[in-house]
């Protein structure tokens, strides 16, 4: 009998799914909850050999790091797995943080059961879709440095009081989508800060914007 827990911000979904892996012969739903913290706390000091987390929710990497620090030898098996443009990263982040497996928003209930029972035996699972994606993503992770933008007088890269505020925000982990949302911008708009504050500070990867913020600090 396999122990595993489902972490869903939306109860509606949460439920039905939940219903359906009770039905399954060989697995044990411990628990469903919104968050990896409650899910937790409910069946503790048991420790879940599985956990499903949507992907879906925007806070799913923090949950995701929440797990492995509280749980470190549970599984971790993202599903509802979506197709925004910001979700290959992260994917990748994801996958960096120790997820087993993947499973899309429309794949059925078994390629599920099939992601636990292969996560168990320390195998890996992902659709064709979202290998595609993750390969994408590091494909772009890849490509060279900029060179950066000549610097101010006071050696700063010379981001406008705009970019600096995207610039924080996206070193936070925030996706573009969460920062169009915080600003009140336009998702091609806070796209285009970003491209230019990667320039400015003469990086390629979005995840080493928080070493140029870093440095702003220490210049102001």
């Amino acid at each position: 009998m396999i122990d595993l827990v489902l972490i869903a911000p939306v109860r509606a979904y949460r439920d039905a799914l939940a219903a359906m892996i009770t039905a399954e012969i060989g697995l044990h739903l411990l628990t469903h909850a919104s968050s990896s913290d409650e899910a937790l706390a409910r069946v503790s000091p048991r420790i879940p050999a599985v956990a499903l987390l949507d992907m879906g929710d925007a806070q799913a990497l923090g949950g995701l790091i929440a797990l492995q620090r509280s749980a470190p030898s549970t599984r971790l098996i993202g599903i509802g797995v979506g197709t925004g443009p910001d979700q290959a990263e992260v994917l990748v982040r994801a996958a960096e943080s120790g997820v087993s497996g993947f499973v899309d928003a429309d794949q059925p209930l078994g390629d599920v059961v099939g992601a636990i029972h292969l996560a168990v035996r320390g195998q890996s699972s992902c659709s064709p879709r979202i290998a595609a994606l993750l390969l994408r993503a590091l494909q772009r992770r890849s490509v060279p440095p900029q060179l950066p933008a000549p610097p101010t007088a006071d050696g700063s890269p010379g981001l406008t009081p705009r970019e600096r505020v995207v610039a924080e925000l996206a070193a936070l982990g925030m996706t573009n989508r969460q920062i169009a949302s915080r600003l009140v911008l336009g998702e091609a708009t806070v796209k285009s800060h970003i491209h230019s504050v990667l320039r400015k500070l003469g990086v390629a990867r979005r995840d080493q914007i928080l070493l140029g913020v870093e440095d702003l600090h220490r210049l102001r």
